[in-house]
């Protein structure tokens, strides 16, 4: 499986290489009712906006089709609605659709081959699955799992065999096998991982992010802030092997762990740290990113450190090279930019753009 891996990251590096074409960068503006598109300049991160499209409701979450010419995202109107958007060559959006779901999702993922869209519902407490035909996503309702309130995220692992889901509040990774073909979620034995000890203070799975090369899964935690990694059983299911916590020693105050993202490469991980007392109090935070090294063999994690960011980071990517990343900062209405340091995986500001009310989900993609 990992030779396997590694020859489809290579292949992948292969024909995605930056100097062909250049990357873009998607980010949807949550207070501006639209997605703005921006060019990456490959040699300093710095962004140029080059398109905007406006749309009838505030965007949320969003992601790629999986060859990159559609952009799904959910528009938060009086139903839940679902955006399915074009990309022209040039990198600009146009609706290709709209279809109404049965709820609000914080997240959205599409199979592998593009056939099924996924999502989780927090407050609902259930996963999803819908058709996609010719690449817009419809109403049609492939299927309906219960599960707990707070699923935050659905994620697909490499095979596209098993979706995992991670809750906060129960403090477990819900994990199901997935038939492409029919949009069908079947339970694991058992049919959740349960999260780190709540006593450390650190747990409470949110996002989850898979590793590129080994048979490793990692999640941020909310409550607290942390980061933990699992080993993918080759049955799909998911063991516990590693958590810390990914705050600044000796921090005071309430914090939450959100986003989480890994290097192309597989060798550093991110965990965005928000500063929950300094919302509730309205002042500027010590928001942070915490980077973490992977070892290639164990793929236990090691801190990097930590580098001050906007004010509560809920998103962040990282480009396709692995060279940059940029954080949306919703409270400040900011998306900072930042080079990644390729031997230790420290952060070095490139520069902080004023991009509208509640940046909310960002993603970057080659053109």
């Amino acid at each position: 499986m990992k030779s396997l891996l590694s020859t489809l990251f290579a292949m992948t590096l292969l024909f995605q290489s930056p100097a062909v074409a250049g990357q873009q960068l998607y980010l949807a503006v949550g207070g501006g009712e639209r997605i703005d598109v921006y060019d990456i300049n490959k040699k300093t991160g710095e962004l140029t906006k080059a398109h905007t499209i406006a749309l009838d409701h505030n965007p949320g979450a969003m992601c790629f089709s999986p060859d990159h010419k559609m952009v799904y995202a959910f528009l938060n109107g009086e139903k839940p609605i679902v955006a399915s958007l074009k990309r022209a060559k040039n990198g600009s959006l146009t609706l290709a659709g709209t279809s109404t779901i049965t709820s609000r999702p914080p997240y959205l993922r599409t199979n592998l081959d593009g056939t099924v869209l996924l999502t989780a519902h927090y407050g609902v407490g259930d996963v999803n699955t819908f058709r996609i035909e010719n690449g817009v996503a419809t109403s049609e309702h492939l299927d309906n799992k219960v599960t707990e309130k707070t699923a935050h995220c659905i994620e697909v692992d490499w095979s596209g065999k098993f979706a995992y889901i991670p809750h906060t509040a129960p403090n477990k990774v819900y994990q199901f096998s997935l038939n492409s073909r029919t949009g069908k979620l079947t339970p694991l034995d058992p049919p959740f991982t349960s999260g780190p000890e709540t006593g450390k203070q650190f747990h409470a799975p949110r996002h989850i992010a898979f590793h590129p090369t080994l048979r490793k899964a990692y999640t941020s935690n909310e409550f607290g802030g942390g980061i933990s990694c699992y080993t993918v059983n080759k049955d799909g299911t998911l063991s516990l092997d590693q958590t810390l916590s990914s705050l600044p020693e000796g921090i005071e105050g309430t914090w939450a762990g959100a986003d989480i993202k890994i290097t192309p490469d597989g060798r550093f991980v991110y965990v965005s740290n928000r500063d929950v007392t300094a919302r509730n109090e309205k002042r500027e935070g010590a928001d942070t990113l915490a980077g973490f090294a992977i070892d290639q063999q164990s793929g236990r994690v090691t801190l990097v450190g930590h580098s001050k960011t906007e004010g509560f980071p809920r998103t962040f990517t990282i480009d396709t090279t692995g060279t940059f990343v940029y954080v949306g900062g919703q409270t400040t209405g900011k998306l900072a930019a930042y080079r990644i340091d390729q031997e230790t995986g420290a952060l070095n500001t490139v520069h902080t753009y004023d991009v509208g009310e509640n940046p909310i989900w960002v993603m970057t993609t080659d053109k």
